[in-house]
């Protein structure tokens, strides 16, 4: 009996553990500056997360992760934005917004509020110019 306790006790604080741990990494990732929430549907479904702006990148974090790391990373060169468009969500406090993005010939879509789409196309079009400038919608 005392072993079950004991057990039960060591699963409790780790489950602990880790959610303080996955609760921190939200946190952190959402006060960088230049971050903001947003979903990818690149395929089959939908995946939730926090993209962040860096000097050449675009880094994709999803939530449901412990990892530091970006599970996605888009070169700022390489990514187009062809086409946006609105959709209704219900319960959201903001306009959300689609936008058809190409990476290196593939496309996805990535939803988020209005104003944080606006800012992905200001940061696509404050890229350097050189002779590969991309299509920006």
């Amino acid at each position: 009996m005392r072993v079950a306790v004991i057990a039960v006790v060591v699963v409790m604080i780790a489950a602990l553990v880790l959610a303080a741990l996955f609760f921190w990494r939200l946190h952190a990732l959402g006060r960088r500056v230049g971050s903001f929430e947003c979903s990818v549907h690149g395929g089959s479904r939908w995946v939730s997360g926090i993209a962040d702006y860096t000097r050449d990148h675009l880094d994709f974090y999803e939530v449901v992760s412990l990892s530091l790391r970006p599970s996605r990373r888009w070169a700022r060169r390489e990514l187009d934005m062809i086409a946006r468009r609105r959709r209704q969500v219900h319960g959201h406090p903001e306009p959300v917004s689609e936008a058809r993005c190409s990476y290196r010939g593939e496309e996805f879509v990535l939803s988020a509020p209005d104003g944080a789409l606006d800012g992905l196309r200001s940061w696509l079009e404050a890229a350097p110019p050189d002779h590969t400038t991309s299509r920006i919608v």
